[in-house]
C-alpha cells in the first residue's frame, strides 16, 4: 500500500473488517498514530504480533515496518493519523516500545479513554475545517493572505489536539509503570530525576537500596527493561531539551546542569537520542516558534 503525503498533519477513522490489511515495508515519511474503539487490530514485526483492544494506542515511526490488519473473522474501529510531531514533543514523548519503532499503551481508565476519544474528534474537526474554509473564501474572493493565516492557525489547533492525546498516554504510561515498580527502584529514579547533576555509581546506588551492585542491575533491567546507565542518560537527555527549548543557557552550561562532564560527549548523545545536535535542536525550536528562549 502507497504511503500517505509526508503532510503536517493527516487524520480520519475507519471501521474495517478481516479483509483489511496495510503492509508498508519501509513505514511512512511520517509518524502514525492509532487508537482502537472497538473490535480488534492486529500489528506484525519479526517476532512480534500485537493485538490491539478498545484503549489501545498504538505509535508507529516513520522507519518502522507497517504490517496491521484485522484478524479472521474480526472486526476493527479506530481512530488514525499520519503527523510530522512538534519538537518539542520529543522531550516528554515516551511509550512502552513493543517492537521496533512500535509503540503502545492500553489505557484502562473510562475517563481518560473518553478524554482521548473526544480529543480525536476534535482533532478530526479541526483538521478539515481549511479545506471548507477555503472553499468558501475563495467564493468570496478572499485574500491569499487570510487563507494561508486560516489554514495555519487550523494545523495549530489540529497540533494541540494531538498533542493533548500524547500527553494523556505518556501520562498513564507513566503512572502505570510506576504502579508497577519495585519500591526500591521507583525511590532511585526519583533520587536520580531529581539531582541530575549528581555523579552516580553502581555500588553507591545498590547500598542505598541494600542490594548488591549485581543484584541490583538485574533487577533494575528486569523493572524497567534497559541498564541503570541508559535509563540515568536518557532522564539528563530529557532535562537537556527541556532547557535547550526554556532557557538561554550554553550548550556547555546544560551539559554540565544535567550530569555531562564533557560536552562533547553530551552532544554525541543527544543526537543519538534527537536526531539532531543540541545547536540545531535548539535552532529548529526558535525557527518554529518565531522568538528566542527565556532565562528560568
Amino acid at each position: 500500500m502507497a504511503s500517505p503525503p509526508p503532510a503536517i498533519l493527516v487524520t480520519g477513522s475507519f471501521q474495517e473488517h478481516e479483509d483489511y490489511a496495510v503492509y508498508r515495508a519501509h513505514g511512512s515519511g511520517n509518524w502514525l498514530i492509532t487508537y482502537t474503539l472497538a473490535g480488534q487490530g492486529l500489528y506484525r514485526q519479526p517476532g512480534v504480533q500485537l493485538l490491539t483492544t478498545p484503549g489501545t494506542l498504538v505509535l508507529l515511526q516513520p522507519d518502522a515496518v507497517h504490517d496491521y490488519s484485522v484478524p479472521r473473522d474480526g472486526y476493527w474501529e479506530f481512530f488514525w493519523a499520519h503527523f510530522q510531531p512538534r519538537l518539542s514533543w520529543l522531550s516528554w514523548w515516551q511509550l512502552p516500545e513493543k517492537g521496533r519503532g512500535l509503540y503502545a499503551v492500553s489505557l484502562s481508565s473510562s475517563a481518560i479513554r473518553e478524554r482521548i476519544h473526544d480529543a480525536f474528534l476534535q482533532l478530526h474537526a479541526d483538521a478539515s475545517a481549511p479545506s471548507s474554509h477555503l472553499s468558501a473564501s475563495r467564493q468570496n474572493n478572499s485574500s491569499p493572505g487570510v487563507q494561508g493565516t486560516t489554514d495555519m492557525l487550523q494545523r495549530e489547533l489540529a497540533l494541540n489536539g494531538l498533542e493533548e492525546i500524547l500527553l494523556l498516554a505518556t501520562r498513564a504510561s507513566a503512572q502505570q509503570v510506576r504502579q508497577a515498580l519495585d519500591p526500591r527502584i521507583q525511590l532511585l529514579l526519583q533520587m536520580m530525576a531529581e539531582n541530575l547533576k549528581a555523579q552516580y555509581d553502581l555500588k553507591t546506588l545498590a547500598a542505598l537500596v541494600a542490594l548488591s551492585p549485581s543484584r541490583l542491575s538485574h533487577l533494575f533491567k528486569q523493572e524497567t527493561g534497559n541498564s541503570l546507565i541508559n535509563v540515568l542518560i536518557a532522564l539528563r537527555l530529557d532535562k537537556a531539551a527541556r532547557l535547550l527549548e526554556f532557557s538561554n543557557l550554553t550548550i556547555a552550561t546544560i551539559a554540565e546542569e544535567v550530569g555531562f562532564s564533557s560536552p562533547f560527549y553530551f552532544s554525541r548523545q543527544f543526537h543519538q537520542r534527537f536526531g539532531q545536535s543540541p545547536s540545531e535542536y535548539r535552532q529548529a525550536l526558535e525557527q518554529h516558534t518565531g522568538h528566542q528562549p527565556l532565562t528560568p
